[in-house]
C-alpha cells in the first residue's frame, strides 16, 4: 500500500470558485449532496429533549454539535470579512464549543437551529459578495486561503452530520443494542 501523499495547498489560481463553495455549502447544510444526510435532515424530526440526548459522559449532543456549527460560520464570516468578530449569544463552554442553554426547551432549542439557518445564510451571501481576490488571500501564518477555509466548513457540516446520525441511531435503539458486542 503507498503512503497517504503529504497535504498540498493549492498552486495560485486552484481555489474553488465561490460558486463551487455555494453550492458544497448548501448541499452539506440543506441536502443533496451524494455522501448521504446533510445537516436539515439529521435534524429532522429533533426535539430540545432529543438533541439534549447524550450518547455517553464527555460526548457531544445534537444541541452542542448545532451550536458548534454556527459558531464555526460565525468565525468563518470574521474571517471573510476581514472584521473583527461581532458577539455571538452564547458563551463558549470549550475553544469553538458554545454553551447550550442550561433549561432550554423547545422554543431556545428551535433558537438555536434557526441561528444556524441564518448564519449559514449570512456565510453564503458573504461568500457570493466576495471578490476571487479575497478568498484567494490567507490569514497571517497559514497555508490554506480563505477559499479553502470555508470548502473546510462544507467538510466540518459532513462529518457532523454523520455524528448526528449516529447519536440518533443510538439513542432510538433499544437498550441492549447500545453496548458494543465481543466475538
Amino acid at each position: 500500500m503507498s503512503p497517504i501523499p503529504k497535504r498540498r495547498t493549492p498552486a495560485s489560481g486552484a481555489n474553488p470558485p465561490a460558486s463551487l463553495l455555494v453550492r458544497v455549502l448548501r448541499e452539506n447544510l440543506e441536502g443533496g449532496a451524494w455522501h448521504g444526510p446533510s445537516v436539515r435532515q439529521a435534524l429532522r424530526d429533533i426535539d430540545a429533549r432529543a438533541a439534549r440526548w447524550r450518547p455517553g459522559p464527555g460526548r457531544h449532543n445534537v444541541w452542542e454539535i448545532v451550536l458548534h456549527l454556527a459558531y464555526t460560520r460565525h468565525r468563518v464570516i470574521g474571517r471573510l470579512t476581514g472584521r473583527p468578530y461581532a458577539h455571538f449569544p452564547r458563551s463558549l463552554e470549550a475553544p469553538w464549543w458554545p454553551s447550550v442553554p442550561v433549561l432550554g426547551g423547545d422554543t431556545e432549542w428551535t433558537a438555536d437551529v434557526n441561528l444556524l439557518r441564518e448564519l449559514h445564510e449570512r456565510l453564503i451571501e458573504t461568500v457570493e459578495r466576495l471578490p476571487a481576490s479575497r478568498l484567494a488571500t490567507r490569514r497571517r501564518g497559514r497555508k490554506d486561503t480563505l477559499a479553502m477555509e470555508t470548502l473546510g466548513v462544507a467538510t466540518h457540516d459532513a462529518y457532523h452530520a454523520g455524528q448526528m446520525q449516529l447519536i440518533r441511531r443510538i439513542a432510538e435503539a433499544p437498550h441492549h443494542d447500545r453496548r458494543i458486542r465481543r466475538r
